[in-house]
């Protein structure tokens, strides 16, 4: 049987396996990992995402069940995405300066760092707020989870610039 590489070559998940193939890439070289043209923010920025919703998640879930391990597991993932934000922020900014050869901020590419800079600034300031109420051994207040609403739509707002400015969705 003969494989026909033009339709093959198409398909978005085996151009990667095709160019390993055919250049004779080390998938095992750091150097060429870390300065490929794809940049890794789209693969690290999914940890500060998917740990403060989780901690969100989490945060909703001790109050509805009354269990308070899961405010432990909120917190932890809190923390875990606080954490993870600077390398996704560091990230971002290679990509913004290679990847799109420093183009001028404007439109939904100034969104997505204002964006960026804002969710970023909340997850941290949830984060001291929690270390605080947690040295004290008190539950979070109305304030508190006013907050975490606010950097959940931040946070969703942001990412989905993010992906029109990867090219993922389109308009």
């Amino acid at each position: 049987m003969v494989l026909e590489w033009q339709g093959i070559a198409s398909l978005p998940h085996c151009t990667i396996l095709l160019s390993l193939v055919t250049r004779r890439m080390n998938p095992f070289d750091l150097k060429a990992a870390l300065s490929a043209d794809h940049a890794q923010h789209p693969v690290i920025i999914h940890f500060p995402i998917a740990l403060f919703i989780a901690s969100a998640v989490f945060d909703l879930l001790a109050i509805w069940c009354k269990k308070p391990v899961l405010a432990s597991v909120a917190y932890y993932n809190l923390v875990g995405a606080a954490i993870s934000v600077p390398p996704a922020i560091a990230t971002g900014l290679g990509a913004w300066r290679w990847h799109l050869e420093g183009a001028a901020l404007k439109g939904n590419l100034r969104l997505h760092l204002i964006g960026a800079l804002t969710s970023a600034s909340l997850i941290f300031l949830l984060c001291w707020m929690r270390s605080r109420l947690r040295a004290k051994a008190s539950s979070p207040g109305l304030a508190y989870f006013a907050l975490t609403l606010l950097a959940v739509a931040i946070v969703t707002l942001t990412g989905h610039l993010g992906g029109f400015l990867s090219g993922v969705e389109t308009p």
